[in-house]
């Protein structure tokens, strides 16, 4: 018995050891931890912690670290972009944020979502979490993989712009946005999108190119 105790209070100390990596609100799921242990053990320890108030759940196997507000005197809300991010690596979905989310990621609008919406490889799904809720919507596995994770952000940002795009409201920033690093990634990935789309990319590549 004596070993038991002793194997949970390893893995216990393991699983703290990486929160405190971590940092505060973090966001993980029972299977971020199964290299540590079999599933039961682990499920069993963070009942555990959440039973202390070191975690707070968030969702049936999902998890938070969460940041405490000294003036506030109470736990900050969950970051969602960090619970989507969560649920993709529980579920092994592919993800792309929402055209709102990325002309906020790139500094062409200011305005967050208030309902945040992602592009998944896996099921049409909505979570509320902390009374906020989340969406996630399936496209194929072609339209969910464009390139790296810049290269989709700007994908979807255009795409959100439309025609705008090429505005003077928003070609300046987007050139300074194209770095040659973007554009090779971008280069790959235009095969994979409309004409329109892949014509507008086109354009602002030629464009900042004569800057």
């Amino acid at each position: 018995m004596m070993g038991v105790a002793t194997s949970k209070l390893s893995l216990e100390r393991k699983i703290l050891n990486y929160l405190r990596r971590w940092g505060r609100g973090c966001v993980f799921s029972n299977s971020d931890f199964f290299s540590l242990s079999n599933d039961a053990n682990v499920a069993c320890t963070l009942n555990q912690l959440k039973k202390r108030g070191t975690i707070r759940q968030l969702w049936r196997g999902l998890y938070d670290y969460p940041r405490y507000s000294k003036l506030l005197r109470e736990c900050l809300a969950p970051d969602l972009r960090l619970v989507a991010a969560a649920l993709a690596r529980k579920y092994k979905w592919h993800l792309q944020p929402s055209g709102s989310a990325a002309l906020n990621y790139w500094g062409l609008s200011t305005q967050l979502p208030t309902r945040p919406l992602y592009f998944s490889s896996g099921p049409n799904r909505f979570y509320r979490i902390d009374n906020r809720t989340i969406e996630f919507k399936h496209v194929s596995s072609k339209q969910s993989q464009l390139g790296d994770e810049q290269c989709e952000l700007f994908i979807q940002a255009i795409k959100e712009l439309g025609d705008l795009s090429l505005s003077d409201a928003y070609l300046p920033k987007i050139k300074t946005i194209l770095t040659p690093e973007l554009i090779r990634s971008l280069n790959k990935a235009t095969p994979l999108l409309t004409e329109k789309l892949r014509s507008s990319i086109r354009t602002m590549i030629m464009l900042s190119a004569n800057e």
